[in-house]
């Protein structure tokens, strides 16, 4: 009886361990854009030397949920390359940097080098897929470094 219960209970033990670890791998599903801690403060990543790509949200667009995902592995990318900052559009902290970036749909994608004092608008055929934003990103990175090239060669 005893080993019968042991069994049982170490079988228990098992399926309860299995489920757990299904769970830690389980990928990201049905979660609004601000339960994503993809991103850092504006404020830090000025301060740092890469460009930021500033991404503005409401959680309550469908089109920001479906987005999220796709930032998130660009961001993985390019983590070494260019900063990520959400921006909620519900949020009051933001109201000014949505009214100066005019922000009126939804995701609204910018690459923002503070360094260059430079903006460019990602328009949303580009943030269809991983592929075609992670070439926007990565088009402006490298011309990031042709422009950091030339300007050490005529110092």
């Amino acid at each position: 009886m005893i080993k019968k219960t042991l069994i049982a209970l170490f079988a228990l033990i098992l399926v309860g361990l299995s489920v757990t670890s299904c769970k830690a791998i389980l990928p990201k599903s049905n979660l609004k854009p601000s339960d994503y801690d993809i991103g850092m403060t504006y404020e830090k990543a000025s301060a740092q030397d890469k460009p930021i790509l500033a991404v503005f949200y409401a959680d309550w667009c469908t089109y920001c949920i479906k987005f999220m995902p796709k930032l998130d592995k660009v961001r993985n990318i390019y983590k070494n390359d260019i900063n990520v900052v959400l921006f909620d559009v519900e949020n009051p902290k933001n109201e000014a940097i949505v009214k100066e970036y005019k922000i009126s749909a939804f995701p609204t994608v910018y690459i923002i080098d503070p360094k260059y004092d430079y903006r460019s608008h990602i328009d949303s055929p580009y943030l269809s897929s991983v592929d075609s934003l992670g070439k926007e990103v990565s088009k402006y990175i490298n011309l990031r470094k042709l422009v950091k090239k030339g300007t050490s060669c005529s110092n």
